[in-house]
């Protein structure tokens, strides 16, 4: 018996060769236009046979879970149903789904051990009735596959994690985050198979962008759920708190780590100048919040210059693009004098 979408593909395959034969000759679109009609003709006359047999899938969904279990997998299946019929009863299959998902009671399934997996099976037999009543008047149904659906469960497991914002974020000019992007709730409660969770170390949410802000903000925001697991809460409250800056700068003296009680380590220059950004509600900061260093055991007497790189080890939270100059020094090493 011929399928539909072979029909469908032989039509398709009969224009290409037509088209091929009209680049070699002249008046192609006046060939073309009665090629298409005669197209659809010949397509319409074929569609009123009653020959046709073709596959389309009738989805299914368990419910009534135990509290206990989970699924593993998608609580959602489908079934593969052959049908046979007239062109026009079955092309609607095609064109849009004509099934409501069917919501099977788990708890009605008779279970099973297999290779050690306990799980619930359904056989595709005890259906037959009502799926083949859903099918439109002049529609068989041949037969489902598969005949025996498995439906693995094991033993639900809660973990706590944190929520993680994927978010893109742009600011208006002189306009930056005054403190840490906050979330309510920090963390949610997560339900699946003890090997699914595992895998898990935060819940993200779904990507969202903020353009050009220049004041705080707050959302909710939808959670992105991985799957086969459960989420306790599907939204949770981002707050972006936002304010213009000011740009400020400050000399703060260099400071020798790891050095030997009996040297002297001096640098040229003894300070580094840094610049940084301060939301205006911040006051601004003294040279004992910020710690320049350089470390002796980085010396290398046979290597010339003798440079050393700064780092800034401890500088407050609240403060944003932070540079500073320079970022080597020069230095000269003296013995103390003995009292």
């Amino acid at each position: 018996m011929e399928n539909i979408k072979a029909l469908i593909q032989k039509y398709i395959q009969i224009i290409l060769g037509k088209t091929k034969e009209v680049r070699e000759g002249g008046n192609a679109f006046i060939f073309l236009v009665f090629l298409f009609l005669s197209g659809c003709f010949w397509v319409l006359n074929a569609l009123q046979k009653d020959n046709y047999t073709t596959e389309v899938s009738f989805p299914i969904k368990f419910s009534n879970v135990d509290a206990n279990e989970i699924v593993n997998g998608s609580l959602k299946r489908d079934l593969i149903l052959k049908i046979k019929g007239g062109g026009f009863k079955i092309l609607p299959y095609h064109l849009k789904q004509q099934f409501a998902a069917k919501s099977i009671d788990i708890s009605n399934l008779n279970r099973v051990t297999i290779n050690g997996v306990e799980g619930a099976y359904l056989n595709s037999k005890d259906y037959y009735q009502l799926i083949e009543g859903k099918l439109a008047v002049g529609v068989e149904l041949v037969s489902i596959t598969p005949d025996t659906l498995f439906i693995p469960l094991t033993e639900r497991v809660t973990k706590s994690l944190p929520v993680k914002v994927n978010a893109s974020i742009s600011f208006e000019q002189q306009c930056q985050l005054s403190g840490a992007i906050s979330v309510v709730p920090d963390s949610i409660m997560v339900a699946g198979a003890q090997d699914v969770l595992d895998t898990m170390s935060f819940v993200s949410t779904r990507s969202i962008t903020f353009e050009n802000l220049s004041d705080t903000i707050v959302r909710n925001v939808l959670l992105e759920k991985p799957d086969d697991v459960e989420l306790t809460t599907k939204r949770i409250v981002v707050t972006l708190p936002v304010e213009p800056f000011t740009e400020a700068s400050i000399n703060v003296p260099i400071v020798a780590n790891n050095l030997p009680d009996s040297l002297i380590l001096k640098a040229f220059p003894a300070e580094v100048s840094i610049s940084y950004h301060l939301g205006l509600s911040r006051p601004l900061y003294e040279n004992d919040d910020f710690n320049a260093v350089v470390d002796f055991n980085n010396i290398d007497l046979n290597s010339l210059p003798r440079r050393l790189k700064v780092k800034i080890n401890d500088h407050p939270s609240q403060i944003h693009n932070m540079i500073y100059q320079p970022l080597f020094v020069e230095y000269l090493l003296e013995r103390k004098e003995s009292e």
